[in-house]
């Protein structure tokens, strides 16, 4: 692969003056050969001005089904990020933002011009797995000086993100082939093979092995997949409120329980600011899906004996709130898991409008109830009951015959 100087009166006097014979050409690119499977990421990397876009282009043209990630895309688009995406019905939308990270009901409806460069990434990768679903194929998609504007945490956590998603069942198919003069972020993109140009050199290949990495500090702290969660406050919480689609906090609440970056012991851990935080309330007094997935256990018996019964025996998750940089690396879930390990009743039930395109609480283990609501916002009703082997109570028959695990089937309630 060659780039040829430009030619003309003035660029042939500009030759002249330096010497260079007449149409000089540098040799970029000999004997390289790439070979991209789905579900791979393979990354260009070296110094600005040593030729990865001029490769990328080149395989771009010759490779077919091709998409470009390109998030200025986006730039000046005054359209809702739901209905910028370019295909695929209102629920193939929703599923394919909230797999990229997008799952917050004010970024689908914010205008694709005016998400931050992070989001526009995601919605970017969104926009590739509707094409490669409405195609029916694999694709590959290229992306040029990738995560180039982004401050680093940004940069760390998508490709975390992207790593994550590409070769997953959801991924569509897809492969990715970046360039990018950050060599730091590798590590987060976990390669499968690096091509790296120096300046005025041949190129250099290398096959990377993905097998649990060492990766990148991402505010000092290392994987926040592997940050630990603890116990937090309300106050935590109300750090990250903004970012959940109901307004306020819930009207009670029993435990909170957080994940921040890892930021020293005492009080100086304690100050840095969460990434993500769930919050454990006492179940409200009635709510038609428990009635239905419970068989009216906790409806039946009179208010008092139901009040009584349902404050012993179950416990909600009344919310989950991942900040929008750290969302796709499945911090949600690992709370969702903690806080049913850590449950202090033999019941945990949710109620999720996002269940209905985001199927968060159903790998986290719990039993999905889709119940139609007369409102405008149907919910989705989750529950969860802890197995015998793990708690001393003692089961009503009416439960114990209708244990849940993790493999229960997605029940449609209509009434």
């Amino acid at each position: 692969m060659k780039r040829a100087a430009g030619v003309g009166s003035l660029a042939g006097r500009v030759a002249t003056m330096f010497g260079l014979s007449p149409g000089h050409v540098e040799v970029l690119y000999e004997g390289l050969e790439l070979c991209i499977q789905p579900g791979q990421i393979v990354a260009v990397t070296g110094p600005s001005g040593a030729g990865k876009s001029v490769l990328l282009r080149h395989v771009a043209r010759r490779a077919r089904n091709v998409v470009w990630l390109d998030a200025a895309r986006w730039d000046g688009v005054s359209t809702p990020a739901v209905s910028a995406l370019p295909c695929g019905s209102l629920s193939q939308r929703l599923e394919a933002m909230s797999l990229c990270g997008l799952a917050e009901a004010a970024v689908m409806v914010t205008p694709a011009g005016r998400l931050s460069g992070g989001q526009a990434y995601r919605l970017a990768l969104a926009a590739a797995i509707l094409e490669a679903r409405q195609a029916g194929r694999p694709m590959l998609v290229v992306a040029d000086e990738f995560a180039a504007t982004l401050d680093d945490d940004s940069a760390a956590a998508l490709c975390l993100a992207m790593r994550k998603l590409i070769g997953s069942p959801n991924g569509a198919g897809l492969a990715l082939l970046v360039g990018t003069a950050r060599r730091d972020l590798l590590r987060n993109l976990q390669t499968d093979q690096v091509v790296f140009k120096p300046l005025g050199g041949p190129a250099e290949c290398y096959r990377s092995q993905r097998a649990t990495p060492r990766l990148s500090a991402l505010r000092g702290g290392g994987d926040p997949r592997r940050w630990r969660i603890a116990r937090g406050t309300l106050r935590d919480y109300h750090s990250l409120a903004g970012f959940h689609y109901l307004a306020g906090p819930p009207a009670t609440h029993k435990r909170v329980y957080v994940i921040r970056p890892p930021g020293g012991a005492g009080l100086a851990g304690r100050l840095c600011p969460p990434v993500a935080v769930l919050v454990v309330s006492p179940p409200l007094p009635s709510v038609r899906g428990r009635n239905i997935a419970t068989a009216g256990r906790y409806s039946t018996a009179g208010r008092a004996i139901s009040l009584a019964r349902l404050n012993a025996e179950v416990e909600a998750i009344s919310r989950v709130v991942v900040h929008p940089v750290y969302r796709g690396l499945g911090l949600a879930g690992r709370l969702i898991r903690h806080a049913l390990a850590k449950a202090q009743t033999p019941v945990v039930e949710a109620l999720a409008v996002m269940g209905r395109v985001h199927p968060l609480f159903d790998r986290a283990g719990m039993a999905a109830y889709h119940v139609p609501a007369p409102t405008h916002r149907p919910y989705v009703y989750y529950l969860w009951i802890a197995p015998r082997r793990h708690r001393s109570y003692r089961y009503p028959p009416d439960i114990a015959k209708r244990r849940l695990r993790r493999v229960a089937p997605i029940r449609s309630t209509k009434g």
